[in-house]
């Protein structure tokens, strides 16, 4: 139901729809095949050729990754609320983000390069971007593979959709400090900061006098977007459920995300939009059942597409790029999320538990080496002061 006939609040809301609504999966899954859809005009013609587009549908494509990061956002703080441990919760996230992140890179820089690039293979496996693009595991971001898609549309790209990661990155460790200055606990001051951080930058991007001609959203208003839904997470008894409210909001998401000026302020909005649909809780249908593939898709759909385009180029049609990307993305998603996903967030307790060992072990191993240290110079100085008081006076 769009519009619950009840008033609740978002907590309230939480309750009666248990754990896990549905609404965030569809939320999740159907973002990611937003995405695709949008690198579609890009990866078929060039990025010049998506910024009449980016005009004309910014109030709509803009809006599409910050929604990712408020649902984040949002998502991750009850994480965090019921690990307890700031510990526990980087684990748990690091599990969730790199396993699938570490795979992508190794399949674009060990199958998908060696199979299409021009340049020998020799040449290929020595160069200097064969070996840095592995930084992209450890969030370090670069883009090309020797010799792959140097003549496409978009052209040395393996795979933009990367950029984010660094800042989902920044986005942990902001949570993180939250919790360790127990900033969740006095919420008043985050909700303070978010909208001075929203002031600023539209201060900033108002004097500056900037249009809407970039075509990718700031990377900072995409953490501001996630802060947005730890705000939301930790005010959820106070925020109403309320179907006026949607519309209102979304109203104003269309309309301030139309420029980058208000592109800030329209984090507001996006807020309750998002965390509004994330809990409708619609029925599941088996292929949401089955597992969450919207990040395997998320990750993988830029290099399906790209290869797409390298290998029709007198296809270059938007629906058959569409379709193949989006059949071969799901396909890479299911396999992803059974494969490697499920299977370690599975082993998620073990995991924990023997990198709570080992930093463990590591730490009494550090301070042991410290103590030894200690007592060797220690012994030293000892030595020293025994030979000067008891060696041989100088003869007169």
């Amino acid at each position: 139901m769009l519009f619950p006939r009840r008033t609740f609040t978002l907590s309230q809301r939480m309750e009666e729809v248990g754990a896990a609504s549905s609404g965030f999966d569809y939320m999740r899954i159907g973002l990611a095949i937003s995405i695709l859809c949008w690198h579609t005009i890009s990866t078929l013609h060039g990025v010049g050729f998506e910024r009449p587009y980016w005009d004309k549908c910014r109030m709509v494509v803009g809006g599409l990754l910050p929604m990712f990061f408020v649902l984040s956002g949002f998502l991750v703080s009850g994480s965090l609320a019921r690990t307890g441990s700031v510990g526990k919760f980087f684990s748990l996230r690091a599990i969730r983000l790199y396993p699938a992140l570490a795979v992508e890179v190794l399949l674009s820089a060990l199958l998908l390069g060696p199979l299409l690039t021009t340049v020998p293979l020799s040449e290929y496996f020595s160069s200097s971007e064969f070996w840095a693009y592995f930084h992209n595991i450890i969030g370090y971001i670069t883009y090309p593979l020797p010799g792959l898609f140097n003549e496409n549309p978009v052209a040395n790209i393996t795979n933009i959709s990367l950029w984010t990661i660094p800042y989902e990155l920044e986005c942990y460790i902001c949570l993180a400090l939250i919790a360790v200055f127990g900033l969740h606990r006095r919420r008043v001051l985050l909700l303070a900061g978010l909208l001075l951080i929203i002031i600023v930058k539209t201060s900033m991007f108002a004097r500056l006098g900037v249009g809407a001609q970039f075509s990718r959203p700031d990377g900072r208003l995409l953490v501001a977007s996630f802060l947005g839904g730890v705000v939301a997470y930790f005010y959820k008894d106070k925020i109403p459920y309320n179907g006026f409210l949607f519309v209102v909001a979304l109203l104003l998401q269309l309309i301030l995300t139309r420029n980058v000026v208000t592109a800030w302020v329209a984090i507001i909005p996006t807020i309750y939009v998002t965390v509004y649909l994330g809990l409708l809780n619609p029925p599941k249908y088996t292929f949401l059942m089955r597992g969450d593939y919207s990040y395997g898709l998320y990750l993988f759909a830029f290099p399906i597409q790209q290869t797409y385009s390298l290998l029709f180029p007198h296809h270059r049609v938007w629906w058959l790029s569409i379709g193949f990307s989006l059949c071969l993305g799901i396909a890479y998603a299911a396999l992803s999320w059974h494969l490697i996903e499920k299977p370690i967030l599975r082993r998620k307790t073990e995991i924990i538990g023997r990198l709570t060992l080992a930093s463990k072990q590591i730490g009494r191993m550090v301070v042991s080496g410290w103590r030894d240290d200690e007592r060797r110079l220690g012994a030293g100085a000892g030595a020293g002061a025994g030979a000067g008081a008891g060696g041989e006076r100088p003869k007169a």
